[in-house]
C-alpha cells in the first residue's frame, strides 16, 4: 500500500457510514468519467548479467544479481533470498552452493516476470 492509499484509508476510517458511502459514490463517478486506457504491451527488459567476482560472498552475489536483474521486484524475492541466506549463515551451506542456487532463483523469477510458466 502506498502513502496515498494509506492516507485515503485513514480519512475513510474517520468518516461515518454515510460519509464513506458518499466518498465511494464520488470515486465511482470519477472513475466512470475517465477515458478507458488502451492496454499497453508490457516491455520486457533483458537482464544485464554481471560476472561473479573472485571469492564473491553471498551478500556480494545478492547485490550483483539485483543489479543484473534490476527489473525484478526485490520485495517479491525477499522470502527466497532470505531463506537461501539463512541456509548459508545458520545451516553452514558453502557460499558457492548458495550463490549457484541464488542464480537459479533469480533466473526463475525473471522467467516468471517474462510470463513463462514454470511448467515450460
Amino acid at each position: 500500500m502506498n502513502s496515498r492509499e494509506r492516507q485515503f484509508l485513514k480519512v475513510m476510517r474517520k468518516l461515518d457510514a454515510a460519509g464513506q458511502e458518499q466518498v465511494v459514490a464520488f470515486a465511482e463517478f470519477m472513475r466512470s468519467r475517465q477515458k478507458p486506457e488502451a492496454p499497453q504491451e508490457k516491455v520486457i527488459e533483458k537482464p544485464n548479467l554481471l560476472p561473479a567476482r573472485e571469492g564473491e560472498s553471498v551478500v556480494g552475489a545478492i547485490k550483483r544479481l539485483r543489479e543484473s536483474y534490476s527489473m525484478l521486484d526485490a520485495k517479491e524475492m525477499l522470502n527466497d533470498t532470505s531463506s537461501l541466506m539463512s541456509r548459508h549463515v545458520m545451516g553452514g551451506i558453502e557460499a558457492e552452493t548458495v550463490i549457484a542456487e541464488m542464480e537459479i532463483m533469480f533466473e526463475r523469477h525473471y522467467q516468471r516476470y517474462c510470463g513463462v510458466s514454470e511448467d515450460s
